[in-house]
């Protein structure tokens, strides 16, 4: 009798998800397993060039059907709407059809959005460097030649790296546009020193106007309200806040944190459901090996190639390795000329060397080019991917206080 095949479906096509299924794919070869890919775009997205692509930047273009060439791998290119964990059943929206597929392991790698809720008129008034949709990159590629002839000015609420490099980015290649980045922490107060002087160097270069120390209380049309009462006219206003997972976890009833990520263990498994899995932005493991997995293209590829190991151990009853991973740098470009990188190794504290200008700016394109070149790297040398882990640090407590982990029911 012929044995059905192990249905894997993943959810998600970014960072972790397309290398996790890539690497899953390798894993399993001639064994009788299918595996499913599920997203909502044909092409996958560069989250770290979301700047330039706004910025109208000849960027490659990388579609997901060539990466998964020679794998067996089937892709969907439609929208999950709902996970039904019990059923273990996933809905499906491809234009106005809805279908639904079933599944004896979900590898949930559903990524993340700019947040848009916490301010009034975000949604309303605010752009975002979200890929797709209203008021998001896409939109920005038509607008900001037009403001930048009318010499408008262009706020950007939001002092990280997204903000950061996109006020650096849109001031150089728009130097008709006045923009000023407003950021309610101390500009750079993250990492300090000679990286935080840097950055502010470069930013006034470009004319930038810093207004730190300022907290965003609501965004009308055309107008910003801080706190103090202060009002800071706008002709667009670009939204680099926090980042916020899916919602389809905690709709499904999984448990998740305050911004929607699942919560896993050391092996990527939902706390809720040993038949799920997570990796990227969307997941959030309870416990770490001593180092904050947090949102970023590097932990989603490190996460995804771990949850992509653990599920075919699962499926073949082999040891597992909980997650043990350690930092190598970050790097955060300042126009199309520079860049700021430095060593955060292991625990994601800045420390030397730091590298600038050219140098900063071929450390940068060379990792932003290796996370997305690696499930093709995956797909010819299958196993190739491999992380710096702290080895000697023992788990220790995360994010699994009840006031970060809400428990919803699909009917909230």
């Amino acid at each position: 009798m012929v044995q059905p095949k192990v249905q894997v479906l993943v959810i998600g096509a970014g960072y972790a998800g397309l290398l996790a299924t890539v690497r899953l794919a390798m894993k399993t070869g001639i064994q009788n397993v299918q595996i499913t890919l599920i997203n909502p775009s044909e092409t996958f997205v560069e989250r770290p060039r979301l700047h330039q692509f706004a910025a109208n930047q000849p960027l490659e273009q990388r579609p997901i059907a060539r990466v998964l060439q020679g794998t067996g791998v089937q892709f969907l290119q439609a929208v999950v709407t709902a996970i039904d964990p019990k059923r273990r059943e996933v809905t499906l929206q491809t234009g106005i059809t809805s279908q639904r597929l079933s599944y004896d392991y979900l590898l949930y790698t559903a990524g993340s959005a700019v947040e848009r809720e916490s301010i009034a008129g975000v949604r309303q008034y605010a752009y975002t460097l979200n890929p797709g949709g209203p008021r998001s990159a896409e939109a920005l590629k038509s607008i900001l030649p037009q403001l930048n002839r009318q010499a408008g000015h262009l706020v950007v609420a939001g002092g990280g790296p997204t903000g950061i490099e996109a006020a650096a980015e849109f001031a150089e290649s728009y130097p008709g546009l006045r923009v000023s980045l407003i950021t309610q922490g101390e500009l750079g107060g993250l990492w300090g020193g000679n990286i935080q002087s840097y950055i502010h160097q470069r930013l006034t270069h470009f004319g930038v106007s810093i207004r730190d120390r300022r907290t965003v209380h609501e965004i009308r049309k055309n107008e910003l309200l801080t706190s103090a009462g202060e009002s800071i006219g706008f002709d667009l206003c670009l939204w680099a806040g926090g980042f916020v997972a899916s919602p389809l976890a905690g709709e499904a009833g999984l448990a998740v944190n305050e911004r929607g990520q699942l919560l896993t263990d050391l092996y990527m498994r939902s706390v809720s459901d040993p038949r799920i899995y997570a990796a990227g932005d969307s997941a959030q493991p309870v416990r770490t090996s001593g180092v904050r997995v947090r949102m970023a293209a590097y932990t989603a590829a490190i996460t995804g190639a771990h949850a992509a190991d653990c599920l075919y151990n699962a499926m073949t009853d082999r040891p597992q390795k909980p997650l043990d991973f350690a930092y190598l740098g970050q790097g955060i470009a300042l126009g199309r000329h520079d860049a700021v990188g430095f060593n955060n190794f292991p625990d994601d504290t800045p420390k030397w060397p730091t590298f600038t200008g050219e140098l900063g700016v071929l450390g940068r394109e060379f990792f932003v080019n290796l996370l997305a070149d690696l499930p093709a790297f995956e797909r010819r040398f299958p196993g190739l991917h491999f992380w710096p882990g702290r080895g000697k640090s023992k788990p220790v407590a995360g994010l699994q206080g009840r006031k970060e982990e809400r428990r919803t029911s699909p009917s909230e």
